[in-house]
């Protein structure tokens, strides 16, 4: 939680309070008896809220419930978790394609879906020109916006990358896409499918992308003997996110100005670091229940990336 002159600083950055700032964990009231779900006001910023307990892409499902130790659920298979599809690639066997609209996920982003319609949309989107300038172009309209993020089993050249996120921008809200690798061999497979997406990208939005994402995908392409297709441009928010906060925060880490710009905290997530351990669990044991958890922290650092870009382009 951001301190006292931190966290004036931060409200003078958005030009309004922090919002859904985790209280201290012994300051919170007991939860009542059932099942929970958060509500959001019409006007309330992307917030805390949790995924539908169904069998939908990128949901975990119900019988996970809230985020409690994996190891008093019972094992399941991907395909009981995580509705997806065996789709094919140019190159490879079959991987698993995983394609749900944001709003199943949480509830709240059809606001930002709003709020990013107004920065990027015709005519007068408070960013458009901002993004016709980083692509070279006279104008854009938001569906040429793909965001992207992936997840590997370490940060080397020779370690494998098995999923790749993206998020589309729809008329009826944001869409997310999953390519995700069963198991190592779907590793190609996976790139080559991303790779005509990139193709079709007028803007890539990513973060740290330009020195992570896009390098690692190309390395591990190289590997394959895969063809990577280029987005036509590339906009990274983290070199802007550091023009904006690098005075204001220690550091500018996305969970980081997640926390402390969007005034959001995850209650039901998995680190990062464990990330790349309960990925080769889950192909040496078939066992799901973490990647369940791995699939929903991929699109949460994409809606993050949305919510960051209307509160640095979106202030007046």
């Amino acid at each position: 939680m951001a301190g006292g002159d931190l966290r004036k600083r931060i409200e003078a950055l958005n030009k309004g309070p922090l919002r859904n700032v985790p209280e201290p964990r012994n300051s919170r009231p007991p939860a009542a008896d059932g099942p929970r779900r958060e509500t959001h006001a019409p006007d309330e910023p992307f917030g805390t809220g949790k995924p539908d307990a169904v069998n939908s892409p990128g949901a975990v499902p119900a019988r996970s419930g809230a985020r409690t130790p994996t190891d008093s659920v019972p094992p399941f298979a991907l395909e009981d978790a995580v509705e997806g599809v065996v789709a094919e690639a140019p190159v490879g066997p079959g991987y698993y394609r995983i394609e749900v609209p944001a709003a199943r996920l949480e509830a709240a982003s059809l606001y930002l879906h709003r709020r990013f319609i107004s920065l990027t949309g015709h005519p007068d989107g408070k960013a458009v020109g901002r993004l016709a300038a980083v692509c070279g172009a006279e104008r854009l309209s938001p569906d040429e916006v793909v965001f992207l993020d992936i997840e590997t089993t370490g940060l080397g050249a020779d370690s494998p990358l098995f999923l790749i996120g993206t998020m589309e921008c729809s008329e009826q809200g944001f869409l997310f896409r999953q390519y995700f690798a069963r198991r190592y061999a779907e590793e190609p497979s996976v790139i080559a499918a991303a790779s005509e997406k990139l193709a079709q990208t007028s803007v890539l939005v990513t973060f740290n992308g330009k020195s992570f994402d896009l390098p690692f995908i190309e390395s591990r392409a190289a590997a394959h003997g895969v063809r990577l297709r280029q987005p036509r441009s590339h906009l990274d928010i983290l070199h802007e996110a550091r023009r904006c906060y690098r005075r204001d925060l220690p550091n500018c880490r996305l969970q980081t100005l997640e926390q402390m710009v969007c005034g959001r905290c995850r209650e039901e997530d998995i680190p990062s670091a464990e990330i790349p351990d309960a990925y080769r669990e889950f192909v040496r044991t078939g066992d799901a229940r973490k990647v369940c958890l791995i699939l929903r922290h991929n699109l949460f650092d994409l809606l993050t990336m949305a919510d960051l870009m209307y509160r640095m382009w979106g202030r007046e």
